[in-house]
């Protein structure tokens, strides 16, 4: 008997059915939704737990899909109220570590920063080689002249299903800088949507991942531009092998009112096996006039040449392949703003390259 796949991350306007990339299907999986859950540790002083705050999602945020959403508003087993007052700077590094014990994680995170805060932003997911299953919803305020630096690092093992849905406004002159590592996994999907509302508002997305084995990646972001003179960027870099799949869905969508924006998305994948698959679907919507959205995405593999010049040095073809990996995502890392953080992921990624 067959079983009903679920839907995740439909494409805001279809393409050929034949192209097969309007959406992610996967299998369902069985989640304990009353299963406690427990953080490694939390570091920082913004915080309390979550009890009846909340902020609202724009009708148009679906998350990696609806019902993934509602179990993260209506069942989760973790959660803070993460709260930054007005032109106060704070840091906070979250740390989860699911484990056989600590296997299922639905968190619901509420993030508010008023007038001119700052905040830098750490959330670690790591593993031990447990069969774990994750579903985050981050709600996230930015209010005029503020700031969120948001450092996500995904490392579980691979066996494990992750998945996160991210909503957030940006008010005039505020600012999102997103970094996201998603290196790990069986399946890692993610759905972030950022809404600039405000005039002068940015909106900020660098992508790190990493496709070994049978792992699946699909990486959908919606950048909407509402204020005047707006600006994004969204760029991805990231490496594939084995039988990895591999998907972006990036829309850029200049609203009514949008004036002299600016929104740029670009995607850059190395191909490391024949057997691997790779889609980039980027999207330009617009109805407004004096606008710019350029996108580009690039497929390929190791330069030959790049890669015989690395060997005559002394390096085995392994070795070479490393160097030619981070050399192509170490520009994302260095914009980590916490040294300690590059070193997590640079180790991660490393492990990740060597098998180990």
């Amino acid at each position: 008997m067959s079983v009903m796949k679920e839907t995740y991350n439909v494409l805001p306007r279809l393409s050929f059915r034949w192209v097969k990339a309007n959406e992610l299907l996967l299998n369902p999986v069985e989640v304990e939704r009353e299963k406690a859950y427990e953080y490694k540790s939390i570091l920082g002083d913004s915080y309390s737990p979550l009890t009846n705050e909340d902020l609202p999602l724009s009708p148009d945020f679906k998350g990696v899909n609806l019902d993934m959403v509602a179990m993260a508003e209506n069942s989760h087993n973790a959660g803070m109220f993460i709260h930054v007052g007005e032109d106060e700077t704070k840091e906070m590094h979250i740390t989860h570590v699911l484990t056989e014990e600590n296997s299922t994680l639905i968190e619901k995170n509420v993030i508010v920063l008023e007038k001119g805060a700052k905040m830098n932003l750490v959330m670690d997911y790591s593993s031990d080689e447990s069969v774990t299953y994750s579903n985050i919803l981050n709600k996230i305020s930015v209010a005029e002249g503020a700031e969120l630096n948001l450092i996500k690092i995904q490392r579980l093992n691979s066996h494990s299903r992750h998945l996160e849905s991210r909503f957030s406004t940006v008010e005039e002159s505020g600012k999102v800088n997103y970094i996201s590592v998603e290196i790990g996994g069986k399946e890692a999907v993610v759905n972030y949507m950022t809404d600039l509302k405000g005039d002068e508002a940015e909106g900020h997305v660098k992508s790190v991942y990493l496709g070994f084995g049978e792992r699946i990646l699909d990486l959908s972001h919606h950048m909407n531009h509402f204020g005047k003179r707006t600006n994004s960027d969204m760029i991805f870099k990231g490496a594939l092998k084995d039988r990895a799949r591999k998907a972006f869905r990036g829309t850029l969508d200049f609203k009514n009112g949008s004036t002299h924006s600016e929104g740029n998305e670009e995607e850059f994948t190395i191909l490391l096996s024949p057997k691997v698959k790779s889609y980039a679907i980027p999207l330009l919507l617009c109805r407004e006039d004096d606008v710019i959205g350029n996108h580009a995405a690039s497929n390929g593999q190791i330069d030959e040449e790049k890669l015989f010049y690395i060997m005559s040095r002394g390096m085995s073809e392994a070795e070479a392949k490393k160097i030619i990996i981070e050399s192509h995502i170490r520009p994302i890392i260095d914009l980590i703003p916490v040294e300690s953080i590059k070193d997590i992921v640079l180790n991660a990624v490393e492990n990740e390259l060597t098998g180990e």
